[in-house]
């Protein structure tokens, strides 16, 4: 009997990952296992109709490379023997599919013997961390908002991080993710072989619609050398390309508020205007792609458009002055101020020297300005206490458009070229739940103000089989990211209109509210007016930002050896005018301000002072100053198949990143902490770079090995050295000169002591308080020799005169089990060590913090400073200095398991396990001492566990039961599919702080207010009194609309006193509980999908869709929300209690509640 083998086992020689193809690997042999050398293996595009030949080698072995990823028929001859063939073959990019195929002696008249191909389940040609995810996946699983990105989070070790970018610079939707311990900007993202990521904060730039996407692979660890600049990973996505038939589609998803459940925190009583109890909201997307030929088998095009429009419904939970406050504060002709709800402690007025008692202040004390900012305020209607006493609600819009066109040519046979091209536009809103006096914002993530957002995408490829074993592939690549955002009340001066001088100065950039921040969260949930910190908008800002790419590669086949190498250069632009701080000043109110000698303080009362604690203001003097980059990298490695069983893959990238340079001489600064000057870019004889330097040093290896003891067994091992090219916010590429003096003055100007003490303007040397913030300085002077002294009362940014980049070692040890025909088990441990990284999710740490003052040590908390008196002349340096040198280690640890299933029957499924260990440094006291800051990395949960699959219900034509059955039949009972994906998440981390901390020690100016700072913790007693002190989520409190985490303990009044198993730290020192000690309760998270598909005609279809997103309506919680809420002894309601939902999920577009959706999609 005739027969052909399709094997999983073979010795041939393997191609190395590329961005772009897939390849088909094999050897051809006869029944015996003997090779078949010079064989003829064809590969057919199904789709296209396009071919490739190559001959087997003396080992029978084949290499066929450059496939675009699709479906393929692969077909071997041979002189004296029938033809083998294999059906089916998916290609998808980054990957090389196995085919062995097995050739009969031949007969007097050919016989083909075709089998229908399944790609082995094992992976066995490489020792890469990675996960894959084909067509079905991405269109069937429950993604809301069909976004891309966030599949991510089906991969083992990737999970869900706590800091996300803000959706006004970010509407695009990258979903804010975490891999293997690495911080958010740390992956990279390829789209066609280009790069998809802007170079400053590291989030993709066009986020693809699910139509436009054939297959995406997610690669975590050890990947291949012709990636490098991105320490956590790689998202490798291909665009869907046209074939020889026409394809198309349209379709539609819609919910609303009507089909969403409340949020119990915010969502309890209805709106007093509108009656209703959630916000109006709308989702609404539509669109549709078409595909087909130019020219048969030569020329295909394909296209889609997606439109979004998007209502967003937001309750949010506020903080306003009490009934008995506006009544004795706020109303004209009251003599006296009651804030005994806040507090009876005493409290110091600066401006007088005078201490009032029981809360009560004269009415002759306050502000005007104050009264009419709190005057503006609506009055509580959640109840007469000081916490969340507010509820406000409303809508803001997110509107987007997509579309994106590809075009494919096969030139002839041995060259294919292609072009695709991407652009799409999106538009935010949103009102602040204060009216007029702001605050957080209703629009998509709190957002206030007026967004647009346009990105833009381009990538063009060739590539050339020059012989069979010499192949060479050429890519260009362009992207542009363009954002521009706007105040809610731009234009305006409302800080004029309440007396408030010297913030909106008449320049069109300082129009529109201050950021009035209260420390203790006594007023507002982080701020009155406009702010970026508590709004999302870092108003006003334009910024524009272009990449440039060229890449090349080869590959040389030699024997069993597939040699690569190649090279990837890139130029970067970047023109950014931020308003981090905003530009009409940003004041800040501390409970210190008003802390006596024995009281606590109130922020509220330094406010109705008018008593300012910290003063900071961008200053931007400069429009046009930009930043240009070089990038290169390049590679060479091999992938040797050394015995059937055993493969080598060995390599080395060289990262060249050069510093910055500015577009004009005077466009920057760089500052030099040893000569205590800031350099002029361009002025003086300094180079536009500041005259920073180059390391050349940034050469990363790569090792790995696949070794298969038997046919359902491989064990794989890799190590690996990668450099990050983003840091964190700019660090590598984007602020350290443009964002620097003398384009951009970074005021910032606080108080010598913390307690008692408004902040002190530095040119006039008077306090800053309501009735007299700083005036705006003017622009430095640039002397010729371009040295310009470091000045006081000025943030800068400081940075290594050598570019160092951030490194990773990788390293990873698997096996993977073959446990039938599509399943696989995989059982990992993969572990990295981070060095030169940034101490915290920060993009800078404090070099100028104060050590901490011991008992004797008189000094005021600035001549603690280690940069006090630095440059005398100018009475430098009082202020933070912001280092971005990467100082810092970091280390991950990880238990990885999968259990995967492929398509097969109806079902396909696939799960994982992490149990991880992740530790880095925080930033606050890093400087002094890192040992302070060591801890558990704040985004990483230790335990995940994600399950997602589908499954087609076994009705119907072509299925297991009443596969016969009539048309009418068929329509009820046939073509149902449900889908879903299981989230499963231990807590993140915290560090338990303590009330007194204030009264022993000043590190931070928010250390006074209770619980503010990770560094402000008590001591642990191994032996002492418990009184059973635990971390157990309580039912909900309907009354305090809040779940009770944990119970405080009796206040810690003196040091050295013990409370439970806590006790005060001596004066003058850190507790010993560490950084990130407790954690927060787990998530839980269940999407499902309901699938009806209509056969219409053979070619027409029709499926209707019914989603719900976190179907069971639990809760995510995070850790408790406020400073205060963390503090295991304060005597505030919040403490230890949890008053809204996990900022990881309201950050990463998963719905918090259950949300319903319904959609409908036409096919052909």
């Amino acid at each position: 009997m005739w027969m052909a083998a399709f094997c999983v086992l073979g010795f041939s020689p393997k191609t190395f990952a590329q961005a772009v193809f897939g390849s088909i690997i094999g050897t051809v042999t006869d029944v015996s296992g003997a090779v078949i050398p010079n064989a003829s293996v064809t590969v057919n595009d199904v789709n296209k109709g396009t071919s490739q030949q190559v001959q087997s080698n003396a080992s029978g072995n084949f290499t066929v490379s450059r496939l675009i990823p699709g479906t393929y028929n692969v077909k071997a001859t041979a002189s004296n023997f029938n033809p083998a063939e294999a059906d089916n073959v998916t290609v998808t990019a980054d990957s090389a599919q196995q085919v062995n195929l097995q050739l009969q002696v031949g007969g007097a008249t050919a016989q083909t013997i075709t089998v229908t191909a399944a790609a082995p389940p094992l992976q066995t040609d490489r020792a890469e961390v990675a996960q894959s995810l084909d067509n079905r996946q991405l269109q069937s699983l429950p993604n809301v908002d069909r976004n891309f990105s966030s599949f991510t989070l089906l991969t083992p070790g990737v999970q869900r991080s706590s800091f996300s970018i803000a959706p006004t610079e970010n509407p695009q939707g990258t979903t804010a993710i975490n891999a293997n311990g690495s911080n958010y900007g740390s992956l990279g993202w390829l789209l066609d072989g280009t790069d998809n990521r802007e170079p400053v904060d590291g989030i993709i730039v066009v986020n693809p619609t699910l139509d436009s996407i054939s297959d995406m692979r997610i690669s975590t660890e050890d990947y291949s050398a012709e990636f490098g600049g991105a320490v956590g990973g790689f998202v490798i996505a291909q665009t869907r390309s046209g074939g020889n038939q026409f394809h198309g589609d349209a379709f539609e998803f819609r919910r609303s508020d009507y089909l969403e459940a409340r949020n119990p925190f915010t969502q309890y009583q209805p709106d007093p205007v509108t009656g209703k109890f959630i916000p109006s909201s709308l989702y609404n997307q539509f669109g549709g792609s078409l595909g087909g030929p130019i020219k048969k088998d030569r020329a295909f095009f394909f296209l889609d458009y997606q439109g979004t429009r998007q209502k967003t419904g937001t309750s949010l939970q506020e903080n306003v002055p009490t009934n008995l406050v506006r009544s004795t504060c706020l109303t004209p002709g009251s003599t006296t101020c009651n804030l005994s709800e806040y507090t009876t402690a005493p409290l110091f007025n600066p401006a007088t020297g005078a201490t009032y008692t029981g809360g009560i202040i004269p009415t002759t004390a306050l502000a005007p300005q104050a009264i009419a900012l709190l005057s503006a305020l609506p009055a509580p209607n959640a109840g007469a206490g000081i916490n969340n006493n507010y509820v406000g609600s409303g809508s803001g819009n997110n509107d987007g458009d997509q579309a994106d066109v590809r075009l494919d040519a096969q030139v002839r046979q041995d060259i294919h070229a292609f072009g695709r091209y991407d652009y799409s536009n999106f538009r935010l809103n949103g009102a602040p739940v204060f009216g007029a006096a702001g605050g957080s914002g209703f629009g998509l993530g709190n957002t206030t103000g007026t967004d647009n957002v346009q990105n833009q995408s381009v990538a063009l490829g060739a590539d050339w089989a020059i012989h069979p074993n010499l192949l060479t592939d050429f890519r260009f690549g362009f992207l542009d990211y363009h954002v521009a955002e706007n105040k809610f009340d731009n234009g305006t001066t409302p800080a004029t209109a309440v007396g408030i001088p010297n913030l909106n100065t008449g320049a069109p950039d300082t129009s529109g509210s201050p950021t009035f921040n209260f420390s203790d969260n006594s007023i507002g949930s982080s701020a009155l007016g406009q702010g970026f910190g508590n709004q999302g908008c870092n108003c006003p800002l334009l910024e524009s930002e272009q990449v440039f790419q060229v890449a090349n590669n080869w590959t040389k086949i030699v024997g069993n050896h597939s040699i690569r190498f190649g090279a990837d250069l890139r130029y970067a632009f970047n023109l950014r005018n931020a308003s981090d701080n905003n530009r009409s000043g940003q004041l800040t109110f501390s409970n210190s301000t008003t802390q006596g000698a024995t009281g606590s303080g109130l922020g509220l009362a330094s406010f109705l002072f008018g008593q300012v604690a910290q003063f900071q203001r961008f200053d931007l003097y400069s429009e046009t100053a930009a930043n240009r980059q070089k990038r290169g990298g390049f590679y060479a490695e091999d992938s040797w198949r050394v015995t059937p069983k055993l493969t080598l893959n060995y390599g080395v990238r060289w990262d060249i990143i050069f510093p910055e340079t500015v577009n004009s001489p005077g466009n920057g600064g760089f500052t030099d902490l040893n000569g205590g000057v800031i350099r002029v870019a361009g002025i003086g004889g300094i180079g536009t770079n500041g005259n920073a330097q180059t390391d050349l040093t940034d050469l990363g290896g790569r090792f790995g090995f696949a070794y298969q003891p038997n046919s359902r067994m491989v064990i794989r091992g890799g190590v690996g050295q990668v450099y990050d090219d983003v840091g964190f916010f700019g660090t590598i590429f984007g602020s350290a000169l443009t964002h620097n003096i003398p384009v951009l003055t970074d005021e910032s100007d606080g108080s010598p002591n913390t307690v008692g003490a408004a902040a002190t303007d530095p040119a006039t040397g008077l306090p800053i308080t309501l009735a007299g913030p700083p005036v705006r300085p003017a622009q430095q002077a640039i002397p010729a020799s371009g040295l310009i002294p470091l000045p006081n009362g000025v943030n800068f940014n400081v940075r290594p005169n050598k570019l160092l980049l951030p490194r990773v070692d990788q390293y990873n040890l698997s096996v993977q089990q073959q446990v039938t025909n599509n399943m696989t088990f995989t059982l990992a441990y993969v572990g990295n060590v981070a060095e030169r990284i940034y101490p915290g999710e920060t993009e800078g740490f404090n070099i100028n913090v104060p050590v901490i003052a011991v008992p004797g040590d008189t000094r005021t908390r600035d001549e603690r400073r280690p940069y006090f008196g630095y440059v005398a002349s100018k009475g430098c340096c009082t202020q933070d200095i912001n280092s971005v040198a990467p100082s810092a280690r970091a280390n991950y640890n990880a238990l990885q398991t999968t259990l995967e299933q492929r398509f097969s029957n109806g079902v396909q499924f696939l799960a994982n396990y992490t149990w991880s260990r992740a530790m880095n440094y925080g930033s606050t006291y890093f400087a002094q001492d890192p040992r302070v800051e060591y801890g558990p990395n704040d985004t990483n949960r230790n335990q995940v566990f994600v399950l997602s699959g589908l499954y087609e219900l076994p009705f119907g034509h072509n299925k297991m039961f009443l596969s016969n059955s009539n048309r009418w039949v068929d329509y009820a009972i046939g073509g149902w599919q449900l889908a879903g994906t299981t989230t499963w998440e231990s807590g993140l981390p915290f560090t338990p702080t303590y009330a007194e901390c204030g009264n022993d020690q000043d590190i931070d100016t928010n250390f006074a207010s209770p619980g503010t700072s990770s560094d402000c913790r008590p001591n642990k007693l191994v032996n002492g009194p418990n009184s059973g002190f635990g971390l157990n989520v309580g039912s909900f409190n309907p009354a305090t609309h809040s779940r009770a985490y944990f119970t405080p303990v009796a206040a810690l009044a003196a040091n050295g006193a013990a409370s439970g198993p806590f006790q005060r730290p001596a004066f003058g020192r850190f507790g010993d509980i560490g950084r990130n000690s407790f954690r927060g309760p787990s998530d839980y998270f269940a999407d499902a999908s309901l699938f009806k598909n209509f056969r219409i005609t053979e070619r027409f279809r029709a499926q209707f869709q019914f989603q719900a997103f976190n179907v069971f309506n639990h809760a995510p919680l995070g850790v408790p929300n406020s400073n205060q809420a963390r503090c295991i002894d304060c005597a505030v309601a919040t403490t230890g209690q949890i008053t809204n939902l996990d900022n990881a999920v309201l950050g990463s577009g998963q719905p918090v509640m259950r949300q319903l959706q319904f959609g409908a999609r036409f096919s052909f």
